[in-house]
């Protein structure tokens, strides 16, 4: 693995290195009224865009709203002493999650932006798979980032000087496509950089993904990914900083071990009846973060949902979430995290990525 990512994924899971995927389990937490404002699902045109160009079975959506700037802070180790939080630390927890493929050396790709201002971006994701050993899941999808600046010198420079680096040089839809491996304990991750506008850049896991999107940029198709008519939009606010969404797939479920269907397995609550769910996080406002969970399972939604957090998992960190629970709909339950303190975040990002099924096996 890169040091980049390598540093992207201690910024994320600090601490937590330790703990074992497996704690996922067994008993809740107090039930209590969080506020948190949902139901804004006013699509900004990048936002649009993005939904127009992601396959239609895309299962997973993170997105993240600048204007901020590309920058290897959001990648460096930084002190996890039970501090307060600031609202750059959430900013850098979730802007990183949205763009943790430019992580990836990719050929200086990161070293090359570094500064430039990021207006929107969006990550699309698919197809979780375990690893072959320790680390991230491998998954299909793509980051596509929308950025303040023509990057026309840079994408001529890059795609001028990249031969040494990268795998090889690859043509899809008539894009020129910079190809390059990693290893990541034991897995090789291979990632496909594009510059399919002036000012986008799009980092890809798969190239049949990759080439999907790059046909439904040229031709929008006549159904988007995550379709208006998805109960999940009812209750996304995407007027936040930070939102998403997982809707999950059930012909994915036998090789996800994220997945909530087939029984338990290594980092999912199980749930046959499950849905999907939105979150959204506005570190502008406040230092918490609210998911809304769906199922059909009406009569026991509760209970799974106070699973994700059991008491039983990092004692102390989970009760400084101060995780509140309201029902706001026949098969929908608010969730609200306190991210105040530090190790809690960590904590809270840790367990989140493995439910938007970006689970790291430690």
């Amino acid at each position: 693995m890169s040091t980049n990512r390598q540093q992207m994924q201690i910024r994320h899971l600090g601490l937590l290195l330790a703990l074992s995927v497996a704690a996922f389990g067994s008993s809740g937490c107090k039930s209590a009224r969080p506020t948190a404002q949902i139901g804004a699902a006013q699509l900004s045109v990048a936002a649009s865009q993005s939904l127009s160009w992601l396959p239609v079975n895309t299962e997973t959506l993170l997105t993240a709203r600048g204007p901020f700037p590309l920058s290897n802070s959001q990648m460096q180790q930084a002190d996890y002493t039970d501090r307060k939080t600031q609202a750059q630390d959430l900013r850098q927890a979730f802007q990183g999650l949205t763009i943790g493929l430019f992580a990836f050396d990719n050929g200086g790709l990161g070293k090359r932006l570094e500064g430039k201002k990021i207006l929107f971006a969006a990550e699309g994701s698919r197809a979780f798979r375990s690893p072959n050993g320790l680390g991230e899941l491998p998954y299909e999808g793509c980051a596509i980032v929308f950025f303040a600046d023509d990057l026309g010198d840079i994408q001529e420079t890059f795609m001028k000087t990249v031969g040494k680096s990268a795998l090889r040089i690859d043509d899809i839809e008539s894009y020129k496509i910079a190809v390059f491996q990693e290893k990541s304990e034991q897995d090789v991750w291979t990632t496909f950089v594009v510059f399919p506008m002036k000012n986008i850049v799009i980092v890809a896991t798969n190239r049949d993904y990759l080439g999907e999107v790059l046909a439904r940029m040229r031709a929008p198709g006549t159904t988007r990914a995550f379709p208006e008519a998805l109960a999940e939009w009812k209750y996304v606010d995407t007027q936040a900083e930070f939102w998403g969404m997982r809707h999950f797939d059930r012909g994915q479920s036998q090789m996800d071990p994220t997945s909530p269907f087939g029984g338990r397995k290594p980092a999912n609550l199980p749930d046959e009846q499950a849905i999907g769910l939105v979150y959204q996080c506005d570190p502008s406002k406040n230092t918490k973060a609210a998911l809304v969970y769906l199922s059909g399972d009406k009569n026991g939604i509760k209970g799974i949902e106070q699973n994700r957090f059991p008491k039983s998992s990092e004692v102390e960190n989970t009760a400084a979430l101060h995780i509140e629970y309201r029902d706001i709909g026949p098969g929908a339950i608010l969730s609200s995290y306190d991210l105040s303190r530090f190790r809690p975040l960590t904590w809270f990002m840790f367990v989140f990525m493995a439910y938007v099924g970006h689970a790291v096996y430690v």
